[in-house]
């Protein structure tokens, strides 16, 4: 270990490289935390190797290192994540947005237009209704979560990025009368069964309410599409993220409340992900 008074990234990323820190860990993690740590961007760290670490980064680094090692989120460190161009700040109050979820994003904003009334259901960090609000800032966003702590820190984030949307502590829908045209969520889907053959990232770190759900997963599913046509207007039309072998289930629940129009969308990787029900 060099000197802590004379650490570059050089020194950094040549730890990274080393087999057996990467394979503890895994150099994409360990990058995004030197990225992270330095305000480089990751494909900029090799242009400025020769750069000094000070001692507060050396010291976040190295009690950064042995909490990864100890398998937990790289996110939950930095207290960040990003998700469709945002920057939010999440803790382990809230689930780490994914990935896939920015696809039901997209999907909404290039199907959807207009001075739409919106409301995401199961907020978290406020990913998808600040998103969505980023892109359509047309839209009127409302976003629930049963979590009081999502909530705050959905709160936090729509504040440092100036983006108005009304958040409320509710189970599923607020208790006000209103309607939308749209209502989007990614609620919990996993089942008690599979929640124990998750990562132990994910079981020991990330909130299992924002997870778990009942009745082979499909407990908030079954809610919310039996309760969304009281909450929408006619021609409404509900957006949800599923898991990859619910699509038939979820859309069986549909059919079955009169839903008129169903349509199933795959992600990236061609995998059933996502759900469009229309009233």
């Amino acid at each position: 270990m060099p000197d802590e008074k004379t650490v570059s990234i050089k020194d950094l990323l040549n730890q990274i490289k080393d087999n057996n820190l990467n394979s503890r860990i895994g150099s994409d993690r360990l990058l995004y935390l030197l990225s992270y740590i330095t305000g480089l961007p990751v494909p900029q760290l090799s242009l400025y190797k020769e750069r000094q670490l000070t001692g507060s980064q050396l010291d976040f680094w190295n009690r950064a290192v042995c909490r990864l090692a100890a398998g937990e989120p790289v996110q939950y460190i930095t207290g960040s994540a990003a998700f469709y161009g945002l920057e939010l700040e999440v803790s382990q109050t809230v689930l780490i947005p994914r990935p896939e979820t920015e696809g039901l994003v997209e999907w909404i904003t290039a199907s959807e237009q207009g001075k739409l009334q919106v409301l995401d259901i199961g907020t978290g960090s406020g990913a998808i209704a600040l998103a969505l609000k980023k892109q359509k800032p047309e839209f009127k966003l409302w976003a629930t979560d049963i979590s009081p702590w999502a909530i705050k820190q959905a709160e936090a984030n729509a504040d440092r990025l100036a983006l108005k949307v009304t958040f409320i502590q509710a189970d599923l829908f607020p208790s006000h009368p209103q309607r939308f045209d749209l209502i989007v969520s990614n609620p919990p889907y996993i089942s008690p069964a599979e929640y124990n053959k998750l990562a132990e990232e994910v079981r020991c770190h990330e909130p299992g309410l924002a997870l778990l759900a009942e009745n082979r997963g499909l407990e908030y599913y079954e809610r919310i599409i039996r309760l969304g046509r009281k909450h929408l207007f006619p021609n409404g039309r509900i957006y949800l993220e599923i898991g990859e072998t619910q699509a038939q289930a979820v859309s069986g629940l549909a059919r079955r409340e009169g839903y008129s129009l169903i349509e199933l969308k795959q992600d990236l990787t061609g995998r059933d992900r996502y759900l469009r029900i229309s009233c």
